[in-house]
């Protein structure tokens, strides 16, 4: 029995060298593929984006690399204002210093419901969010941890500002206020 386990351990080490070759061998294709598909992925993300016009951007207040992107600030049906936008994690990997060891950096981002409003500035009036008969908010607004190089698209419905007022000032929790943005029809 001594003489099958020696027979079984070195037929697992060489599996392990070879494996272990194998991955050695490895990384200077995947270095090289990188180069390549990272010339392409910037025209597939730029369509979505050249699709979806971006009125304004501005970093959270609490980490740079969250970005929130204004998509859409548009009278609707039933005198409301529908606010559109994007949260986006910019970030690359966290540098650590050891190759294995770098993990995505994720930002965790939260706020209070009443800091999301817009303001008419012709009106001096701030208006927070529509809710329904039950009180239910009337908005798809996330919050969480966004992991990096994720997004999540957001809208709010508002009253409407009067039809005299051209443009408004939407305030997004901890990104700087988007000032002076039309009010599409």
């Amino acid at each position: 029995m001594t003489a099958r386990k020696t027979i079984l351990v070195a037929v697992l080490l060489l599996c392990a060298v070879g494996l272990l070759s194998c991955s050695q061998q490895a990384p200077p294709p995947q270095s090289a593929a990188p180069a390549q598909t990272a010339a392409v992925p910037p025209a597939t993300q730029s369509a979505p984006v050249a699709a979806q016009a971006i009125l304004a951007s501005a970093q959270y207040s609490l980490d740079p690399d969250l970005r929130c992107d204004l998509l859409e600030v548009k009278r609707v049906s039933g005198g409301a204002l529908r606010i559109r936008w994007r949260i986006v994690n910019t970030a690359g990997a966290q540098q650590t210093g050891l190759v294995a060891g770098s993990q995505p950096k994720s930002i965790g981002y939260d706020f209070s419901w009443g800091d999301i409003y817009y303001i008419d500035p012709a009106e001096n009036k701030k208006y927070n969010f529509l809710t329904d008969a039950e009180g239910n908010r009337i908005l798809e607004v996330w919050y969480g941890t966004l992991p990096a190089g994720e997004q999540r698209l957001n809208w709010a419905k508002f009253p409407a500002p009067p039809p005299t007022t051209a443009t408004i000032s939407v305030i997004i929790p901890k990104f700087a206020p988007f000032e002076d943005v039309p009010v599409a029809q």
